[in-house]
Formats: structure tokens, sequence, C-alpha cells
């Protein structure tokens, strides 16, 4: 996915003054909004110049330009930033930040170090960090990027400029939908109903129509179409686990409750509920207590899913009254 296909970045980037960056860059939005994306094109503007050819930039695409450093792991821990000192470590000889950031330019102009889930940093990677922001050696960049940035010591935050990517009005998502030729579903037909990226991999490989699915059980139910033990049975047999169930229970009630926060009608399978009454503190706290278990899903052996999914299909009709 390019830039250009995405015009709600591009305007971002369009504003973005690289000649007068700061050492120290983040990037913050939700999931699947493209901040990647951008990363990768600002420092393709800080390390391409008049004098590079086809060669650097394919370097760039691919993670090989000898002054770019792409830092995409799960987890980024100590042994990522620096090399701990009277320290046996097991990835000593690999690339680190500090280090790669200490050396001057092989072929560029600009040294660019870019770091994928900057929030899973911790306190002792951060303040490795740090000393790279104090004192940067000349022409560096550290960009950061995070759906979490309060998770950044501050110490961290007030030395960067904040690049945030704001997510997408449902209005502007079905447009972009449109725009790219999809014009058979609507994007509260996903579970990551305000990540357009997110939208495109559902679409890939079908999760939109479990969610779907999922919804319309949900409904009936409600509805009073269906009674609790043919729903449990309906849920249960849909072909994915608990903890996916969990989260498409959280992402309709998260629905609802904005489209009530902020008066706003809802479409398609949610239409039925745009005169439904219920308190949004109740709603608020059984979202709350849905996230938790969905926590606990992975530290607890075994749940009993139909006990689950029981509980909380009582107090959802508890709550929500049509």
């Amino acid at each position: 996915m390019k830039l250009s296909d995405l015009k709600w970045l591009n305007d971002i980037f369009l504003k973005i003054d690289i000649e007068n960056l700061p050492h120290g860059i983040i990037i913050s939005g939700s999931v699947g909004l493209g901040k990647k994306i951008l990363a990768k094109e600002i420092s393709s503007k800080l390390l391409i110049n008049k004098n590079s050819n086809q060669e650097d930039v394919n370097l760039i695409e691919s993670n090989n330009h000898p002054d770019y450093f792409y830092l995409n792991n799960d987890k980024v821990l100590i042994h990522h930033i620096t090399f701990r000192k009277n320290k046996w470590d097991e990835e000593k000889g690999q690339r680190n930040v500090n280090d790669f950031l200490s050396m001057t330019p092989s072929v560029a102009k600009n040294k660019v170090a870019v770091i994928a889930n900057a929030q899973t940093m911790n306190d002792e990677s951060q303040n490795a960090l740090l000393k790279s922001l104090e004192e940067p050696a000349q022409n560096t960049y550290i960009i950061m990027i995070t759906d979490r940035p309060k998770s950044l010591l501050n110490t961290i935050y007030s030395r960067c400029q904040v690049i945030n990517i704001p997510a997408l009005n449902l209005s502007d998502l079905n447009d972009w939908l449109i725009s790219k030729g999809i014009t058979d579903v609507n994007a509260t037909d996903f579970p990551s109903f305000s990540s357009p990226l997110k939208i495109l991999n559902d679409l890939e490989n079908n999760r939109h129509l479990d969610f779907k699915e999922f919804i319309n059980i949900i409904s009936n139910f409600l509805l009073n179409k269906s009674d609790i033990n043919s729903t449990l049975k309906l849920i249960i047999s849909l072909d994915i686990n608990l903890v996916m169930k969990l989260n498409y229970l959280i992402k309709f009630l998260k629905i609802i409750l904005k489209s009530k926060v902020l008066s706003e009608n809802l479409s398609g399978v949610y239409k039925n509920f745009n005169n439904c009454n219920f308190n949004n503190l109740k709603i608020s706290n059984l979202i709350n207590e849905l996230n938790n278990l969905r926590y606990d899903y992975f530290r607890v052996p075994q749940i009993n899913e139909t006990h689950v999914l029981n509980y909380f299909l009582s107090e959802v009709r508890n709550s929500i009254k049509i």
C-alpha cells in the first residue's frame, strides 16, 4: 500500500517540514491507520537526495539501506537499543539503535532508525535510548511508532515531535472504501471498523463475514427473536475462538455506545438499535469486564465458554432495552 493510496495519511505527510525535523519523532495512532507507511515515507525523504538512484530507493523499501535501521520486533528489549556493559549478551554482534546512530552515514546525508512497537520498551530500554536523544549525533533521526504514546517516558516524549494520525470517521472511511472499488460492504460490517488497513486485511481473509453473522445472532437475541439457549448454540458453533467472540461483543457494544453518546444514527444490522435504551455507565462497565476477561483468558488454563457467554449474554440483555 502506497502513501498516495491513503488520503488521510498523505494530507498529514504534506504538512511535515522535512528540512526542520527534530532528531526524535513519534508517530502515534490506532492500529491500521498506516503509521509504518508514514514512517517509511519520512525516512525515504531523509535518506534520498538528488544523487540517489533507484537502487537506493529499493534498499529502503526492503529495509536494507546501510543508513536505515528498521526495528520491527514484537517487543523492544534493551539489547535492541544498546549493549549492556559487563553482561554477556546472546544478541551481541547484532546491530542496535545507539551503535547504529553513532556511526557516520555510509551513502546518504542522514541516518534514520525506526522503532516500531515503541510502546513495548520498558524504562531501562527507554533510558538507554534517551542518550541518543539528549546528545544526538549530527544528521541522525529516531522515529518511534506507537499506538500508546503515553507509555513513553516524559523525558522521551518531551524531546520529540509528535505526529498523530487521527481515526477516520465512518463517513470518510466508507468514502475511502468506495474509492477502492469496495461498494458491497459498510465499514461497520467489520470488527476493526475504525482501521482502514485492517478492514482490507479482514476482506482478504473473509473475517467480516464471521463478524456480521455474530452481530446478526446478537441482534436477533436482543430483539427476542431467539432465546438464550439457541443463541448460545449458534455463537458456540461459529468457527472462531472465545477471545475473538469477546472481541466481537466488545466492538458491538462500543458501536452502539458511541452512537448514543454522539447522537449518531446507526445503519445496516445496527439500525434496530437506534431507539434502544441503556445506561452508558452500565455498558462501559460491561465493556471493561469483557476486556478483563479477554486478558485473563491467556492466564487461566480452562475457561468454560458456555458459562462465560451465558453470563455476558444475560448481562447485555439486561442492559439494553429495545
